[in-house]
C-alpha cells in the first residue's frame, strides 16, 4: 500500500478471509483508485486480504516458510548441523519493527472513516474498522513482546523532507499493553460473531486480550525479578510496575469469561486421548470448536509445506527430505506418568542415569531391557503420543523406522553397530541384519540431513492425509489462538491473583478457578485420574503444563522470557541440565539363541548435532531485542543491557 494507492491482493490471499458471511465474498480487483476501492465492499475486502497476508507469525506453514525456528530452543533440534541455530541467536533474534505496516493500517482506518462512510452499510463499515484495529493491535503486540515499549502511532503520518518533527519517544511498555487491551474492549461490539476462524471476530479479540493481559500481568508480577536482572528502564519503556499486576490479571480472566460465553470449547471428538489431541491440530477449522483464530491453507492456492518438512523419511514420496524437526528428550521427559501424575525421566539405565558419547561404540553400562521399542514410553501422558513419534510409533498406518543400530552383547557389556552414512542405511548389514532404521537416528557422515538425529520425530501438525506432503498439499491450519491456551492463561492469571492475596474475583475463589481451568485441559488429556489436587497446583506445575499442552505452538520462548527465567534455564554452561539438550537412541539387541535377542535398549546422549555442542545460550541482553537506532530519531532510548 502506497500513500495514494492501495495494493490489491491476488487469489491466494483471499483464502485468508474464508467466511460464511456472503458479504465478505469478493472478486479479484486490480488497479483501482482509493476512492473506487473504498466505495464498495469488494474493494475493501481486497485491501483487507492484503493486510492479513502481511501479518507476522514467527512459525507458520507457508510454502516458503522455514522449520528451523521450531528447533532453536529446548523443544527440538534440527536435522542438519548447518542449520544448528539453537541457542546461538544473539540479540537480533526475531526482529520485527514494521512501522510501514502500521502506517498502512492507520491509512486503511482513515480511508474507511472518510471515504467509505455513507457508501457502505453502517454495520459492515463498523466491522471493517474494528477488524483493522484488531490487526493493528496484534502487530503492536508482536513488537512489544520483542522490544518493550515502542512509539504508539495511531494516526496517518505524511512523508516530509525533514522527518524530525515526526520523531517521537517510546511509549511505556505498559502503555502498549494498555492500548491493546483497550482496543479489544472498544471494538468487540462491532466485530462479527460468525463462524469464521480466519478473520477478526469477537473471539479473536478476546483471545488477543487474554494473552496480552497475561503477558503484561506477568511482567508486573515479576517486577522485582526484572529489577534484579536490570531489565527495568526508569522511563518505563521496559518493565511494568507491580501495582498494575492485579488489573491486568483480572482483564485476562474477563477475556476468558467472554470466550466461554461465545461458545468456544476444547476439541473432544475421539475417545482415544492421544488421537484426540493430535486431531485438535489437524482437523480443518470449520469442524474444530477449539480454534479461535488461524491461518488457513487449501493446499492449492495457498500451500502448506510443513508436512513435507517434518514427515518421516520413510513416508516421503519424492526426495526423502523430511524429518527436519527432531523433538528432544528434554521435552519427552516432561510428559508426566499418567496414573501417578509425577514427572519422571525416561528410564534407560539400570541404576544411575548415564550420559554417553555418540563417538563411543562400546559400553559397559547396565541398561534396562524392553521387549518392544515403545515400552519405555508406556504409561505417559497421552499427549506425548499425540505430539511426538517415538520408536515403535506408527503414522498413516505404517511403522516409523527408528533404530540407531544393533547392540551386540560382549563380556563387558555391548558393542554397537550402526550405519555410518545415510547411504549405508539401506545397504549396511551385520550378519544379514539391518543396522540403522531409515528414519534414523544417525549422526556421523556428511549429508545426513533428512533423518532423525534425536531418536524422535514430530507428529503434531503433520498431515495424516496421503500425499499431503507433495507440493504443499496439506490443509492443516496454522493456529494462532485456541481455547486450550486461553484456559491455561486464565489458570495462571487466577494463580497469581491468589498469590497476591486476592482470594475472590467476581464471586469465585481464585484458587478454585486456577485449579478448575488447568484441570479441564488435563482431563481432556488423560481423564479424571489426571486432574490435579489443590496441593499439587504450583507454579512449576503451570510451567510444565504449558510446556506439554502448548508444545511447538510458539509459546515456550516467550513464556520463559515473561517469567524472567530464560537466562537461568538456558544459561550456557556444560553443567546446566536445563540448557543441555539430550537425545535418546534406540538399539535392537542382536544375540541369536539368547532371551535378549530382538529386544531393545536405549542410550542417552547430548544433542551434539547442533550449535554450542548441544548447550543452549540465553543471557540478560536477550530479554529485549536491540532497539533499532538507525532511524535518526534522537528520542529513542536503548534497551537495557545493550
Amino acid at each position: 500500500m502506497k500513500r495514494n494507492k492501495l495494493a490489491i491482493v491476488l487469489l491466494s490471499g483471499l483464502l485468508l478471509l474464508s467466511s460464511c458471511d456472503k458479504w465478505l465474498e469478493q472478486e479479484n480487483l486490480m488497479g483501482m483508485s482509493d476512492n473506487q476501492t473504498y466505495s464498495e465492499e469488494a474493494g475493501i475486502t481486497s485491501v483487507v486480504s492484503n493486510l492479513y497476508s502481511r501479518m507476522k507469525y514467527w512459525q507458520d506453514f507457508a510454502a516458503d516458510g522455514e522449520s528451523y525456528d521450531f528447533t532453536r530452543w529446548d523443544e527440538a533440534s534440527n536435522n542438519s548441523q548447518y542449520w544448528a541455530f539453537a541457542g546461538n541467536v544473539g540479540t537480533g533474534y526475531r526482529e520485527y519493527y514494521d512501522y510501514g505496516f502500521i502506517r498502512e493500517l492507520n491509512l486503511h482506518i482513515a480511508n474507511l472513516t472518510t471515504i467509505s462512510t455513507g457508501k457502505i452499510a453502517a454495520d459492515k463499515l463498523n466491522y471493517f474498522i474494528a477488524e483493522a484495529r484488531f490487526l493493528r493491535a496484534y502487530n503492536y503486540f508482536v513488537m512489544v513482546v520483542q522490544y518493550g515499549g515502542v512509539p504508539l502511532i495511531t494516526e496517518v503520518t505524511e512523508y516530509m523532507d525533514d522527518p524530525l518533527p515526526l520523531a517521537v519517544p517510546r511509549n511505556k511498555e505498559s502503555e502498549i499493553y494498555d492500548f491493546i487491551i483497550s482496543e479489544m474492549n472498544d471494538i468487540i461490539d462491532d466485530l462479527s460473531n460468525a463462524k469464521s476462524k480466519t478473520r477478526a471476530t469477537k473471539g479473536a479479540a478476546m483471545a488477543l486480550k487474554c494473552r496480552a493481559a497475561l503477558y503484561a500481568g506477568t511482567l508486573a508480577y515479576n517486577h522485582d525479578k526484572s529489577a534484579s536482572k536490570t531489565l527495568n528502564l526508569a522511563s518505563g519503556a521496559t518493565g511494568i510496575e507491580k501495582s498494575k499486576a492485579e488489573n491486568y490479571l483480572k482483564a485476562c480472566l474477563d477475556a476468558f469469561a467472554e470466550l466461554e460465553k461465545l461458545g468456544y470449547q476444547l476439541y473432544i471428538k475421539n475417545t482415544d486421548p492421544a488421537d484426540n489431541y493430535y486431531e485438535a491440530f489437524t482437523t480443518e477449522q470449520e469442524n474444530n470448536p477449539e480454534i479461535i483464530f488461524c491461518k488457513a491453507y487449501d493446499g492449492v492456492n495457498l500451500k502448506n509445506s510443513f508436512t513435507a518438512r517434518a514427515i518421516a523419511r520413510t513416508q516421503t514420496k519424492l526426495d526423502k527430505s523430511g524429518a527436519q524437526i527432531n523433538p528432544l528428550l528434554n521435552l519427552v521427559n516432561d510428559y508426566e506418568i499418567l496414573n501417578t501424575r509425577e514427572k519422571k525421566d525416561i528410564d534407560a539405565y539400570a541404576g544411575n542415569e548415564r550420559i554417553e558419547s555418540m563417538s563411543d561404540y562400546r559400553s559397559s553400562y547396565q541398561y534396562n531391557i524392553y521387549d518392544n521399542p515403545e515400552d519405555i514410553f508406556a504409561g505417559r501422558d497421552p499427549r506425548l503420543a499425540g505430539t511426538i513419534l517415538y520408536p515403535g510409533s506408527t503414522f498413516r498406518g505404517l511403522p516409523i523406522d527408528l533404530q540407531a543400530g544393533l547392540a551386540i552383547p560382549t563380556a563387558e557389556g555391548y558393542e554397537f553397530k550402526a550405519a555410518r552414512t545415510i547411504g549405508g542405511i539401506s545397504s549396511d548389514r551385520y550378519e544379514g541384519q539391518k543396522l540403522t532404521g531409515e528414519d534414523g537416528p544417525l549422526c556421523d557422515g556428511d549429508g545426513n540431513w533428512y533423518i532423525s538425529h534425536s531418536g524422535f520425530l514430530l507428529k503434531k501438525f503433520v498431515d495424516a492425509a496421503a500425499g499431503s506432503e507433495i507440493n504443499g498439499a496439506s490443509k492443516v491450519p496454522y493456529i494462532i489462538f485456541r481455547f486450550g491456551e486461553a484456559l491455561l492463561n486464565a489458570s495462571e492469571a487466577a494463580f497469581y491473583l491468589n498469590s497476591l492475596g486476592i482470594t475472590d474475583y467476581n464471586g469465585h475463589s481464585t484458587k478454585t478457578m486456577a485449579l478448575d481451568y488447568i484441570n479441564r485441559v488435563r482431563q481432556r488429556a488423560g481423564g479424571d485420574i489426571f486432574r490435579l489436587t489443590e496441593n499439587e497446583l504450583t507454579f512449576d506445575r503451570i510451567v510444565n503444563e504449558r510446556r506439554v499442552e502448548l508444545a511447538f505452538e510458539d509459546h515456550r520462548y516467550n513464556d520463559l522470557k515473561r517469567w524472567r527465567v530464560a537466562d537461568e534455564w538456558w544459561f550456557n554452561d556444560q553443567q546446566n541440565e536445563t540448557a543441555t539438550t539430550y537425545v535418546l537412541w534406540p538399539y535392537k539387541i542382536y544375540a541369536p539363541g539368547t532371551p535378549e535377542n530382538g529386544k531393545w535398549i536405549y542410550r542417552k546422549m547430548k544433542a551434539l548435532h547442533r550449535a554450542n555442542n548441544g548447550i543452549l545460550s540465553f543471557n540478560n541482553t536477550m530479554y529485549y531485542n536491540s532497539y533499532p537506532m538507525n532511524e535518526g530519531n534522537p528520542n529513542i532510548e536503548k534497551n537495557p543491557n545493550h
